[in-house]
């Protein structure tokens, strides 16, 4: 008799969620068009509080929030809600973006992919920032050839796509092309004259080549432009730190955690300005929140090797490193670290393989020390 009053209750319950279903599903969809609609007005806040309530129930709201998220700059939040969210070439194409900001290669690599297969032959433009995707994917990779194939493919699907310019301008500038890598991400800034990435990636350049002051005018004028962007206001904490500028450095940086505190990169960079001072412990703590918001942050686990291999800790340096090379098979200053931590260890095997690995991936050091021991690499 309790087992068939139990059942009868069970079923209940059922029919009552079945037939409250509908309901919330024509509330969710009204909550969308809520949200749609302030977004297409540019009301960002209230578009994104719209769109958290229709989550649960409706995959558009997910994808919306998605982009919205990835225009505001937060990425890995937006990367999990395209990942939630059915499958489109729309989502995939965005979620492949948010993975690249993010340093996870492999998924943007999958993303992107993705995109290229369920892009309808009119989606040009869709189809063009996804090969852009693969384009930077290879160009990561050393894969020269194939990077500016795909990005040129981008640009026959797309002449004026600002991110298959800054892919290209990035491929020029790794192959050492630095007027060329110019010229492209200039010719973004003429497609899109608010594109954050060429901004970015200029800035980045000039820090790369030690133009600290021509990199931190660069940042500034993109600031005119996008005053609330996380990345520029990143790269301008990076630039000010590479010029020794520490407090100036320190005020961007954390404006970056106020703004996005799962900005993981943002915390690299804090506990470098530690670590140069010697405050080992802090510089840990820093690293150390950067894993914890992105496990995948192989960069943060190099730098607490560097860390504990500073203190005398070498396993605990060690682990680091290799969970370093686990994560990113393509660091080539890893492996030259972890050489460097085994020649103190009297381990010559092991020192030998790490240059090897290294020098293959083009770490000048590791190459000079293969060639004055006539080693082939």
């Amino acid at each position: 008799m309790g087992r068939t009053l139990l059942m009868a209750m069970k079923l209940k319950l059922t029919m009552a969620l079945l037939l409250a279903l509908p309901g919330c599903m024509a509330a969710a969809q009204g909550v969308l068009e809520k949200g749609l609609n302030a977004d297409r007005q540019g009301l960002v806040d209230l578009a994104e509080g719209y769109y958290r309530q229709a989550v649960d129930t409706n995959a558009t709201a997910r994808l919306r929030l998605g982009l919205l998220l990835e225009r505001t700059e937060h990425f890995a939040e937006a990367a999990r809600w395209l990942a939630a969210a059915d499958t489109t070439a729309l989502g995939m194409t965005h979620l492949a973006v948010c993975h690249s900001e993010q340093r996870h290669w492999a998924d943007a690599k999958r993303a992107a992919e993705k995109a290229v297969e369920l892009c309808a032959e009119g989606d040009s433009a869709l189809r063009a920032s996804a090969m852009a995707t693969l384009g930077l994917v290879n160009c990561i990779e050393r894969n020269y050839t194939n990077a500016l194939s795909w990005a040129n493919r981008a640009l026959e699907q797309d002449p004026k796509s600002a991110r298959a310019l800054n892919v290209k301008g990035i491929i020029h500038y790794n192959r050492g092309q630095d007027r060329e890598a110019t010229q492209a991400f200039r010719q973004a800034l003429q497609a899109d004259p608010k594109n954050v990435d060429a901004h970015f990636n200029l800035g980045a350049m000039y820090c790369y080549r030690n133009s600290y002051d021509l990199a931190i005018t660069t940042l500034k004028k993109g600031l005119k432009v996008e005053r609330s962007s996380i990345k520029l206001i990143y790269c301008l904490g990076w630039a000010y730190l590479l010029k020794g500028e520490k407090e100036s450095a320190i005020e961007c940086l954390e404006e970056v955690i106020q703004r996005d505190s799962t900005y993981a990169i943002a915390y690299n960079r804090l506990g470098d300005i530690y670590f140069d001072r010697a405050e080992y412990n802090r510089a840990i703590a820093y690293y150390r929140t950067a894993t914890r918001i992105d496990p995948k942050d192989s960069e943060a686990y190099r730098l607490l090797g560097r860390t504990y291999a500073e203190m005398g800790e070498n396993g605990k340096a060690l682990r680091n490193y290799q969970r370093a090379t686990e994560l990113n098979k393509s660091d080539a200053e890893t492996y030259c670290r972890l050489a460097e931590l085994y020649d103190k260890q009297k381990q010559p095997k092991k020192v030998r393989s790490y240059y090897i690995k290294a020098a293959k991936l083009g770490h000048p050091t590791a190459q000079k020390w293969c060639t004055e021991r006539a080693i082939a690499y």
